[in-house]
């Protein structure tokens, strides 16, 4: 079937494969050159929205050593059409096949289509947006559609979002009456400031969700030059490569997107390469998942914490194995919202429990149930 919507790799346009070496990506991965690979042991496929961003990637991702010896990742090739009703049966196709799809290049709209793609999957979803701005509005007299997809998002008639969190928005971009929105749906907007004071605290938002799209806009002009919109302010490319590693250690993560690369603007080919490193990190995290979903009670050490002044008590759970923290929500919830009950948190948010406080991310999640 992905035979009629993927074509292959044009490998002579980017790199000589004989050239490298066994431990290399380029030697490692199975590549849609012919024939599409063999996808049954496949956990991870790369495919490309337009061919020129993604070849430019390539260029720089196959030179870099594969993070393991035996890799379960194919590169599947690129799109035969650049729209997102053509995406979107591709994208659900590995979704169902448990297959991890990284999709690179193409405007962030196309978040749309990676969103899109889950509807078949029957589960309420978690989504995570990186980006400079929030592409969302409260003005009905914009018609730009495509650039504020999140309205269809959070406006689409077969509604199955649970949660959306923002990652990265720079304040001067953005109106207040969209901030407030967010925060009445408990949306969790994290700003370009919070960030650089302590980047830990986005983890546990990236560690609760389904999807993750990271629009480049978000990095700074000299760290990633090749963007139509690119700004003096943003996170460093360091930044963005933990922010892939989160995501691929993340063992509810099932789809990772990369858009806003525009490689005419890219001096140097210096955001390809930065997209290749995001890539790479995303698969390192992946191989380094430590599968602590579920929670129970053989793997997890339980605090319990009375809050001062109120009836709350509230439980944490430290997971034995990789040392990181969930807190359950204390409400009542339908049978599809179980699963958004026991939310991801930091040791800050369980010193603040302890303290007598109630974390934020815990306000924020109180208001998904109501």
């Amino acid at each position: 079937m992905l035979d009629n919507w993927l074509k292959p790799v044009d490998i002579k346009n980017i790199l000589s494969l004989r050239n490298l070496s066994v431990h290399q990506w380029g030697r490692v991965a199975d590549i849609h050159l012919k024939k599409l690979p063999e996808l049954s042991q496949v956990k991870l496929a790369i495919v490309g929205i337009e061919e020129a961003s993604a070849n430019a990637v390539r260029r720089h991702l196959y030179t870099m050593t594969a993070p393991v010896k035996k890799f379960p990742i194919a590169d599947l090739g690129n799109f035969r059409k650049v729209h997102p009703e053509f995406i979107i049966p591709v994208l659900t196709e590995l979704l169902k096949s448990n297959i991890i799809p990284i999709i690179i290049g193409g405007h962030h709209a196309f978040t749309y289509a990676q969103y899109k793609a889950y509807q078949s999957l029957n589960d309420l979803i978690n989504a995570v947006v990186v980006n400079e701005r929030i592409a969302y509005t409260t003005d009905r007299r914009k018609k730009d559609k495509d650039y504020f997809y999140l309205n269809k998002i959070l406006e689409d008639k077969q509604h199955f979002l649970f949660n959306l969190s923002h990652i990265g928005h720079q304040t001067h971009f953005i109106d207040a009456k969209t901030l407030s929105s967010f925060d009445k749906k408990g949306f969790e907007c994290i700003r370009l400031g919070k960030i650089k004071d302590n980047l830990q605290e986005v983890e546990p938002l990236i560690r609760d969700a389904d999807m993750l799209s990271f629009d480049i806009s978000v990095l700074k002009q000299s760290e990633a030059p090749g963007h139509q919109l690119p700004s003096p302010s943003g996170i460093f490319s360091e930044e963005a490569c933990q922010i892939a590693y989160y995501a691929g250690m993340s063992d509810k993560m099932r789809s990772f997107g990369l858009y806003g690369f525009h490689p005419p603007h890219d001096m140097r080919d210096q955001t390809a390469q930065l997209v290749a490193q995001m890539i790479w990190y995303f698969s390192d995290g992946y191989c380094h998942r430590l599968e602590d979903l579920p929670i129970n009670a053989q793997k997890f050490t339980r605090y319990a914490v009375n809050v001062k002044h109120t009836k709350y008590e509230l439980v944490f759970w430290k997971s034995n194995k990789s040392e990181r923290w969930w807190v359950q929500i204390p409400t009542i919830s339908n049978k599809k919202q179980k699963r958004h009950q026991v939310i991801p948190c930091s040791l800050n948010d369980y010193n603040m429990a302890c303290r007598g406080e109630i974390p934020d991310r815990l306000l924020y999640a109180s208001k998904r149930f109501v």
